[in-house]
C-alpha cells in the first residue's frame, strides 16, 4: 500500500512539474493562463478601483474593461456590514490622465494642504511576472519563473473571457 501511494504521489508531482516545464516566456498567454499552479501578477489600471491589465482593452484614447464588472455597495445592518452587487458596468479611463491629489505638510503644528495636478500615462505594453505557486501544509511560496511582455489589445479584437 505504501508503495502504491508513493507511486501515485510521484505521478502527480511529475505531471505538475511537466506542466510547468512546458510553459516558458515563449508560450502564449492563453497557455500560461491555463496552468493551474502559475500566478500571473499583472500591474493594474485605476478606474475608480484597480483593474488587472489583462482585463482591459484599448478603445481610441481610453482603456476600458473587456466586459462589465460588478458595481457594489456596502450596506450596514446594525453592527453587521454586507457588500451587495447593485449592477454591472464597463469601466474606463483615459490613457493620458490628469489627477488632482492633495499635497500636505506640517508647518508649526499646522497642517497645510494644497491640491496638485499629476499628469501621467498608462503604458500599452507592460512586463508581467509569472510565478509558480508552491503550497504545503505549513506555508505558501512563490518562485519567479519569468517575465513576459503583455500588450493591451484593441477592444475590437477582444472576445470577452
Amino acid at each position: 500500500m505504501k508503495r502504491f501511494m508513493s507511486l501515485v504521489i510521484a505521478l502527480v508531482s511529475l505531471s505538475a512539474l511537466s506542466a510547468h516545464a512546458l510553459v516558458t516566456a515563449d508560450s502564449s498567454w492563453d497557455e500560461i493562463l491555463r496552468v493551474k499552479y502559475l500566478d500571473v501578477k499583472a500591474p493594474t489600471v485605476y478606474m475608480g478601483r484597480s483593474i488587472d491589465y489583462m482585463f482591459v482593452c484599448q478603445e481610441g484614447d481610453r482603456l476600458r474593461t473587456m466586459k462589465p464588472v460588478d458595481v457594489t455597495e456596502t450596506r450596514t445592518y446594525g453592527d453587521r456590514q454586507e457588500v451587495v452587487v447593485v449592477g454591472r458596468e464597463i469601466l474606463s479611463t483615459p490613457i493620458n490622465y490628469t489627477q488632482t491629489v492633495e499635497d500636505c505638510f506640517w508647518n508649526n503644528n499646522q497642517r497645510i494642504c494644497k491640491d496638485v495636478e499629476i499628469h501621467g500615462s498608462y503604458p500599452l505594453t507592460v512586463m508581467v511576472p509569472v510565478y509558480r505557486h508552491i503550497s504545503n501544509r505549513n506555508a505558501d511560496h512563490w518562485t519567479l519563473l519569468f517575465r513576459k511582455s503583455y500588450t493591451v489589445p484593441p477592444c475590437e479584437s477582444v472576445q470577452p473571457r
